[in-house]
């Protein structure tokens, strides 16, 4: 692999990681008390699909161009996982689903940390 590639590239944890996030919020979202939290969760959603779909799509890890192209989605995708992160104990008031989507944001975020 070649050393010049983005650190994210290098860890073969990334798809796995947002595969987390997306499948934890999926739960997080049917425990929503209102339309406005279930409309945030789905929106995190499709951005983590979109990614999901193209690194299964593509072999990011030897080609740079297409993550570069990724940035920034997963930019934008980050920002709404940040959001739902600081706001998790209005969205659902679970205990083992809030920090099952606290641990897999944390994880997501800490490879483009």
């Amino acid at each position: 692999m070649s050393t010049n590639l983005p650190q994210v590239l290098a860890n073969p944890d990334t798809a796995a990681s947002y595969q987390t996030v997306f499948d934890a919020l999926g739960k997080a979202y049917w425990e929503a008390p209102d339309q406005a939290s279930k409309d945030q969760i789905h929106a995190a959603q499709q951005s983590i699909g979109d990614i999901l779909t193209q690194l299964d799509e593509q072999d990011l890890a030897n080609n740079t161009e297409a993550f570069t192209q990724l940035q920034s989605k997963i930019k934008a995708a980050n920002d709404a996982l940040k959001v739902i992160q600081d706001q998790i104990s209005q969205i659902t008031k679970d205990v083992g689903t809030a920090g099952a989507v606290v641990a897999a944001v944390s994880k997501v975020l800490s490879l483009f940390g």
